[in-house]
């Protein structure tokens, strides 16, 4: 029970920095850096663009949701020496950056949706964790690549477990930190569309 409640509070304590320090700002701040690296991390001359030119159309596993440890380490073979060694060297440094731009971005945009229309004391914007929490699962991901990557050929089957799960839990979140999202707008809307009707939120 004390692990709980020490979880919690630590959600809780997350919670209320980004709320603290969300603004129109810090939110375009973030968008921009998001936008940037997510740029560079899929285009030319460091990103998946020029990697496939490299391995002749193998991407980053990253983007892969489901893979067994063989498939993994297959899709790895795939990209060629020179294609591991570019995304070791190029990719991933940038890839590291975008999680925490996503996060950033999406948990302040979150926040101020949800101040438009939900009183301050509201357990409601606890939600704006679950791009964090996202970008937690993106970290480890990451660590689990860049690990597989360093001791090729040598095959980890177990970290390419923790790999795969990692990589499905972050696209969950982002499914779900997305309808967070489409749920807040909606919110908004509807009070906006209680208030020209002359009722008062409930």
């Amino acid at each position: 029970m004390d692990g709980i409640g020490t979880g919690r509070k630590i959600l809780d304590d997350v919670s209320d920095r980004i709320i603290a320090i969300t603004s129109r700002r810090s939110m375009l701040i973030a968008l921009a850096g998001l936008l940037i690296t997510g740029a560079l991390v899929n285009g030319r001359p460091f990103g998946v663009a020029e990697l496939k030119s490299i391995t002749g159309g193998v991407g980053i596993l990253d983007m892969e949701v489901l893979y067994t440890p063989d498939q993994a380490y297959a899709f790895l073979a795939a990209m060629g020496e020179a294609g591991r060694s570019f995304e070791l060297t190029r990719i991933i440094p940038l890839d590291l950056l975008v999680p925490f731009f996503y996060a950033l971005f999406l948990s302040t945009f979150i926040t101020w949706l949800l101040h438009r229309w939900l009183p301050a004391e509201s357990r409601w914007y606890r939600l704006n964790v679950i791009p964090v929490i996202g970008a937690l699962f993106d970290y480890l991901e990451n660590i689990g690549i860049i690990a597989m990557l360093l001791v090729w050929p040598a095959e980890m089957y177990s970290v390419a477990q923790i790999t795969m799960a990692a990589t499905l839990l972050k696209f969950g979140f982002s499914v779900l930190a997305g309808i967070i999202v489409i749920a807040a707008v909606a919110g908004w809307v509807f009070m906006i569309i209680r208030s020209r009707y002359g009722r008062s939120p409930a």
